[in-house]
């Protein structure tokens, strides 16, 4: 079972595990053997690929404990006969049918706690041997379920701190006896476990509950053991355009620019918790069974262990820490970047580039979290220009957040949060804290004017602050950048507020924005273009800068993308349906967006969420187009603006003057003393203040919803029409295959 994560739009997968259930072999009718009870077992690896024999022995230590019951399969709690009360079993090489109690090399029957070969092994139960136990026909069914502390001593020691003749030492595991029968219903604490060290959970393993019925009496007890840590592993790749990403660096702390500045930096990748308290090192972890008894059977959960974990808060970190990056997941990719030896992210999610060691698969074993926080990742990078130019562009504090609907660890689960860095980052470019944080191109506008107008240039800046995106799918498989129609499975969304430290869920996905259309914050798009390259950022070009009305479903952008709204999205879902083990993560309505992945064809889409603080500003813009006198202006059906030279008029700005966004200026020179005048449409975009002598036109005053058809004449400007708005945007993009 894993569980994927990746950002910036921080993308969430995670996949089913196997059923846990017990069934053995064909069912018999008759009794095997003389009808004793033996046992066997399995380990159930964090990967779900089962360990067996003599390696699931080591593991265990050789030793486990068992409670056993038996009743009747009405039971409304575990059955209440105590017919194993915390026996420990033994494991022995080559010892199989050596005793009538044993088939597969354990033995429970004269086992003594405490005692060799089982020293380590605390007696919990309180019978004064432990005896030989035979099947019972006369009742219908047994409830097994059993617990190892492994190479660690199990130590009847109930506190972390205190006295040192009190407190678990750190090669211990404090352990209390298991309760039973109605002793578990309504999720009472079924027993506990003391751990002193993430090293010594690893030696912890629980069990299910397993049922055996009457079809499977005299056959060995099955037990499958789990191991009660988490393992965790995070991966980072990029897809800006035109870059190669090289050096990254990763923080211990979140904050703003300035807080920032002065912070160390670490070659080791590392996640930070937005708990007060952080993440657990040590801590009592109780054991319960939430769904039992017979009226449960129905549940996903039934029968299956969980965990609370009260941790040692003293003992608690703020930060889990992964490794390095792999230098064998990351490699030189273009010829025009610097240095053989160089490293750089992957550039797709099959090849991102994983931190720590290969040989554990990038695993960092950590304790399970029961009140999850979310997850903050703050990296430097350097982007290396492929065009063959060697240029670099330093980028600081770029973060991604993972909300806590995806960071509580289960024991025996695998988390593995994958981070994307897009065009759309949100890192500095520059130290100096009133710099704008995000990459912005770089574009041009030919300006034909006289020196007088040289201020008049075009810079073209678009401001974003851009939320994390986190998005999810069981099942999903990391080894493409895509989400399958075939598995059947629902992609979820949720949004970060990552200006915040911390950083907060966004909870009004259902709400509408200020404007009347679309009403919804969360939309979905399906996108087709024209030659732009999809991404997030032209997509976000796109929303601000658009041919089509505001208030319409659908953007047609300038740049060539067109966004189609989907009616295949919910944004009051109050479940993520498919978590772990098939399990349901409550969410609050608005909390999470559902895209019905079954109802969609192949193809493209870009989740957006508007987080526009209130009604956008919308500026109509013309844009003058070049023509030929005599041929059409432009496309048929397509509408565009005009103005006769003749209308410009003579109205000119002052020194210092505001630009003013209902107009559009013009430059006027002359070579011959003022008998005749040449204009130039001049460009003021991002300009606060205008030089004196250009000549303003009132945009009301250009004739529009020409089309395209139209031939042009002569001395006439003709202009295509387009629309800003100061919407503030965030954009995922997903791919959609059958």
């Amino acid at each position: 079972m894993k569980k994927f994560l990746f950002f910036a739009a921080a993308l969430t997968v995670m996949a089913s595990c196997t059923s846990d259930n017990f069934v053995g072999d064909s069912p018999g009718d008759t009794p095997v053997g003389d009808g004793t009870i033996q046992f066997g077992l399995s380990m159930q690896n964090t990967t779900r690929a089962d360990i067996m024999g003599p390696a699931a022995a080591t593991l265990l230590g050789n030793n486990f404990y068992v409670m056993g019951t038996k009743g009747t399969e009405a039971e409304t709690s575990p059955s209440p006969t105590m017919v194993f009360d915390n026996y420990l079993v033994h494991y022995g090489a080559n010892t199989a049918g050596t005793t009538t109690s044993n088939t597969a090399n354990w033995e429970y029957v004269g086992v003594v706690p405490g005692t060799s070969p089982t020293e380590n092994y605390v007696k919990l139960g309180t019978y004064s041997a432990q005896t030989i136990k035979f099947w019972d026909y006369s009742t219908d069914q047994y409830d097994f379920f059993g617990f190892s502390t492994g190479t660690k001593k199990a130590v009847a020691k109930t506190a972390l701190t205190g006295a040192t003749d009190v407190a678990v030492q750190d090669d211990e595991i404090g352990v209390t006896a298991s309760k039973y029968g109605t002793g578990l219903a309504s999720s009472a604490v079924a027993y506990t476990f003391y751990i002193p060290t993430v090293e010594a959970i690893q030696n912890a393993y629980i069990t299910d509950i397993q049922e055996v019925t009457k079809t499977n009496y005299g056959k060995d007890v099955q037990l499958r053991f789990k191991n009660l840590g988490s393992k965790v592993r995070v991966a980072l790749y990029e897809t800006v355009p035109g870059y190669s990403v090289k050096d990254v660096k990763f923080y211990q702390v979140d904050g703003t620019n300035t807080d920032l500045s002065t912070a160390t930096k670490y070659d080791d990748a590392y996640l930070i918790s937005a708990d007060a308290n952080g993440l657990p090192t040590k801590g009592q972890i109780d054991v319960f069974f939430p769904r039992v008894g017979n009226d449960n059977a129905s549940a996903q959960d039934y029968d299956k262990a969980a965990t609370t974990v009260t941790p040692v808060t003293a003992s608690s970190v703020k930060t889990q820490g992964f490794g390095s990056l792999s230098a064998q997941l990351v490699a030189k990719q273009d010829a025009e970047e610097t240095g053989s030896s160089t490293i750089y992210l992957g550039r797709t999610l099959p090849t991102a580039s994983f931190a720590g060691s290969a040989a554990a698969k990038f695993y960092q074993t950590v304790f399970p979290v029961s009140s999850p926080s979310a997850l903050t990742l703050r990296v430097d990078y350097t982007l290396v220009s492929t065009d063959g130019s060697k240029e670099e562009i330093k980028v600081y504090g770029a973060k991604a957040v993972v909300p806590n609907t995806y960071t509580k660890w289960l024991p025996n689960y695998a988390y593995t949060y994958i981070f994307k860095i897009s065009d759309n980052t949100n890192g500095w470019t520059s130290t100096v804290t009133t710099d704008p944080a995000g990459l912005f191109p770089i574009t041009f506008d030919a300006v034909v004017a006289e020196a007088t107008d040289a201020t008049a240039e075009q810079k073209t800046i678009t401001t974003v602050a851009m939320p994390t995106i986190t998005t999810y799918q069981q099942n999903h498989d990391i080894t493409k950048d895509e989400y399958s129609i075939a598995t059947g499975k629902n992609v979820y969304v949720q949004v970060m507020n990552n200006s915040e430290v911390p950083a907060t869920l966004y909870t009004n996905l259902n709400t509408n924005t200020s404007d009347a259309t679309p009403k919804s914050r969360s939309l979905l798009f399906s996108v087709a273009t024209t030659g732009t390259t999809i991404s997030e950022a032209t997509v976000m070009d796109a929303l601000q800068s658009r041919t089509s009305e505001l208030s319409a479903d659908n953007v047609t952008g300038r740049n060539g993308i067109t966004l189609t709204k989907s009616s295949y999205i919910d944004n009051t879902v109050t479940s993520i349906v498919n978590g772990v083990d098939n399990q349901p993560i409550t969410v609050a309505a608005g909390e999470a967006a559902q895209i019905t992945i079954g109802s969609l064809s192949a193809g493209t889409y870009a989740y957006v969420y508007d987080y526009s603080a209130a009604a956008k500003t919308t500026v109509t813009e013309y844009q003058p187009i070049n023509v030929t006198t005599g041929s059409a202006i432009g496309t048929s059906g397509t509408k565009y603006a005009s103005i006769a030279i003749a209308s410009l008029g003579s109205t000119e700005t002052a020194a210092n003057e505001a630009v003013d966004n209902a107009y559009i200026y013009f430059s006027k020179t002359t070579t011959d003393g003022g008998a005749h005048y040449t204009y130039s449409y001049v460009s003021v975009a991002g300009k606060a203040k205008l030089p004196a002598g250009l000549i303003k036109v009132a945009k009301s005053s250009l004739t529009t919803n020409v089309d395209g058809s139209t031939t042009a004449v002569a001395d006439t400007f003709y202009f295509d029409i387009y629309t800003t708005n100061s919407g503030s945007y965030a954009v995922k993009v997903i791919k959609i295959v059958a």
